[in-house]
């Protein structure tokens, strides 16, 4: 059959997962990589502000319309003057060279030495050569193939990028969980039809779960499936019950209990 997601487990995540543990099983995950598996904020403002300092425009402004944005939709968006290709260029070399300060989000390093490498992908706004730089920084391992920004024509909010996540990987998308931080990123995974965890410290509208990092998130596979819990506090998120049954999990689209 295909399941379909509870009414619980298909509002905002406003419980943070304090409450109880939340399961999902499928075929893959689709993560994405800035402020998800990496933190690479304090570079990424770095770059943006001397960016807009660079053509004279509001750095806080141009932060806040680059999140979740390939380069190249930011400089359309708010320098539409400009010389696209030019500033793109500017903005990724800037990207690659400087990495200071980038380092893995907590938990992030587990999450992924709990994945068979052929059930998880990044899919990331940045350019390859930039998300190939900060996943290397951050110390995480680089998947041998990962949609990046040269990969689609519409960045996130659209879901050209996870529906291309799930093909490289061969796999349904409503059966991929998508972990993602930003609200163009949810949008886009909610697009695809996937199940959507958002990571970060505030609730995304539209995520089915969320937490605020990826400490109490952890993956195994179970019968050929993919099995991602994301445990209460001081909890093993694979000892006990969660709130909610697992059997039957793996059956068709992926259920979720939260």
């Amino acid at each position: 059959m295909n399941a379909t997601p509870t009414a619980s487990s298909d509002r905002a995540p406003s419980d943070r997962a304090s409450a109880g543990a939340w399961a999902w099983r499928g075929a893959a995950l689709l993560l994405d990589l800035d402020g998800t598996l990496v933190d690479s904020s304090a570079a990424i403002e770095r770059h943006t502000l001397a960016w807009a300092a660079r053509l004279g425009l509001d750095g806080d402004a141009v932060v806040a319309a680059s999140h979740g944005r390939r380069d190249v939709e930011v400089v359309r968006l708010v320098a539409p003057d400009a010389d696209v290709a030019r500033e793109v260029e500017w903005l990724h070399r800037i990207s690659c060279d400087d990495t200071e300060g980038v380092v893995a989000v907590p938990g992030a390093a587990d999450l992924l030495d709990g994945l068979d490498p052929r059930a998880w992908t990044v899919v990331t706004s940045a350019a390859r050569e930039v998300a190939h730089a900060r996943l290397t920084a951050a110390g995480l391992p680089v998947p041998a193939r990962f949609v990046c920004a040269e990969d689609v024509a519409r960045g996130k909010p659209d879901p050209e990028g996870f529906l291309a996540g799930a093909r490289l990987l061969g796999v349904d998308p409503r059966r991929c969980l998508v972990l993602e931080d930003s609200a163009a990123g949810v949008t886009a995974g909610r697009g695809a039809r996937a199940t959507v965890l958002s990571v970060g410290p505030d609730d995304v509208p539209g995520a089915h779960h969320g937490v605020a990092n990826l400490r109490p998130v952890a993956a195994r596979v179970v019968d050929g499936e993919v099995e991602v819990v994301v445990s209460a506090r001081d909890r093993d998120p694979f000892e006990g019950p969660v709130d909610g049954p697992r059997d039957g999990l793996g059956d068709g689209v992926p259920e979720f209990v939260a």
